[in-house]
């Protein structure tokens, strides 16, 4: 059966999030790389807003580069993950889904982000549109969006493709991909061993495929400039600017 993201997220995938994505330290280590070598620095009211932002890497490495953060997530083990590992940093959690809008609204920020694949969570393209004006509208002029996903609009030889995520001693997380016309069945399966036995815990959602020109298209449909757009290595990442 195949469930929602956030179903998916709370029972499955926020327990392993962490480990599959390479250890938080290390993630955070890049994201603050990425903020920086891209002159993210906090002016005026500091204030970032991080949508999706799961365990911390993006809203973590923000604090520490002077950004008081809004971290939204509808995944509250992975909030409380963030919380046991932002400290003292000025970091606020909120529970909900980013479409929630007055959540998060009327902050006036200088930065949102929503990275890693939280766009493809989402129902379809017109609720991705929803939000990029919802950003648009929420920025101060002169404020920055980076979008960051996974590109699923190329479908790879055969309808099915089959990932080793990560593997170590005692666990092995693997990822299967469905590919349909316009999303994606994601099955997410671990294998743990304990007490000499093997066992198997799995989890099936729906991601939508967001074409890298269509997104950019809605960016520049809502008012935003785009900086900088490029899919390597499987992700899309667009840095857009609102002017005026």
């Amino acid at each position: 059966m195949t469930g929602t993201a956030k179903t998916h997220y709370d029972a499955f995938l926020a327990g392993s999030y962490a480990w599959i994505s390479g250890g938080p330290d290390d993630q955070v280590r890049k994201n603050k790389k990425f903020f920086s070598s891209n002159s993210f620095i906090p002016r005026d009211n500091r204030v970032a807003i991080d949508l999706g932002a799961g365990c911390g890497f993006q809203s973590i490495a923000l604090a520490q580069l002077g950004y008081s953060v809004t971290a939204v997530d509808f995944c509250q083990p992975l909030l409380d993950d963030l919380h046991s590992r932002a400290g003292s940093l000025p970091i606020e959690t909120i529970q909900s889904d980013i479409r929630q809008y007055p959540s998060w609204s009327g902050r006036h920020p200088e930065l949102i982000v929503c990275m890693g694949d939280t766009l493809t969570h989402l129902p379809g393209i017109p609720e991705v549109q929803d939000l990029v004006r919802q950003c648009f509208s929420e920025l101060d002029p002169g404020g920055r969006l980076v979008l960051t996903l996974r590109d699923y609009s190329r479908e790879p030889d055969g309808a099915v493709v089959v990932i080793p995520v990560l593997r170590e001693a005692g666990r092995i997380f693997l990822c299967r991909l469905e590919y349909h016309a316009d999303t994606v069945t994601v099955q997410d399966i671990l294998y743990s061993r304990r007490q000499g036995a093997w066992g198997r815990n799995a989890g099936k959602y729906t991601k939508i495929r967001i074409a890298p020109d269509i997104l950019t298209r809605m960016l520049t449909g809502a008012g935003f400039a785009i900086e900088y757009s490029s899919v390597k290595d499987g992700m899309i990442t667009v840095l857009a600017r609102r002017n005026g």
